[in-house]
């Protein structure tokens, strides 16, 4: 979608400061060599109190410059014109969890790769922690994911791939960086009392 100014009006005296920040975020580019990470949250409340910034505003910032790849190109290419199924059932386990790569769909401009991770064992109560998955292949190809879906023992996700992947992956590696998200150990549970419920 093309980009449009929320508004006609700019405060033409900022343009030297605004300058000034893009400036330092390609300083920042190269100070890190590209890999920035993301400053803690303390940090981030710090400096957000000392130059009186709104907190979620400024970690959205972050966020947005540590996804700025997601910005590129490649991770703007939304699949078009399908062409067929493609079989690929590479899967390793690891700690009783099974990755899996099934299938993809090859499309005229690009691939899309769907991934299966599963707990694999016969307990009946357990549930797979939430993660974020980015997927690499090779320096030539850009992924990002395109959906996820799943249930307490498993989860389905599938990537965007460009440019398209071939037919034949043979030799081919999927890596997955699986970046787990904290889980909330301060949340109550509300255990729900036996009962009879009229709504009226």
């Amino acid at each position: 979608m093309p980009f449009h100014p929320p508004t006609d009006y700019y405060c033409e005296q900022l343009a030297p400061i605004d300058e000034q920040i893009c400036a330092l975020i390609t300083k920042r580019k190269e100070l890190s060599e590209n890999n920035p990470g993301f400053p803690s949250l303390g940090l981030i409340t710090t400096w957000c109190q000392r130059y009186e910034l709104n907190e979620a505003m400024t970690q959205s910032i972050f966020t947005m410059l540590y996804n700025e790849k997601e910005f590129s190109a490649h991770f703007q290419v939304e699949p078009t014109g399908f062409l067929k199924f493609v079989p690929i059932l590479k899967w390793v386990e690891i700690n009783s969890v099974l990755y899996s790569v099934t299938h993809m769909k090859q499309y005229e401009n690009a691939s899309v790769v769907y991934i299966e991770i599963e707990v694999h064992n016969s307990e009946r109560f357990v549930r797979l922690g939430h993660a974020r998955l980015d997927l690499s292949i090779s320096p030539d190809h850009q992924c990002r994911q395109h959906r996820g879906s799943g249930q307490d023992k498993g989860m389905q996700y599938s990537f965007v791939v460009a440019p398209q992947l071939p037919d034949d992956l043979t030799g081919v590696e999927f890596r997955l960086d699986v970046k787990p998200f904290p889980e909330n150990q301060e949340m109550l549970t509300v255990a729900l009392a036996e009962a009879t419920v009229s709504i009226k």
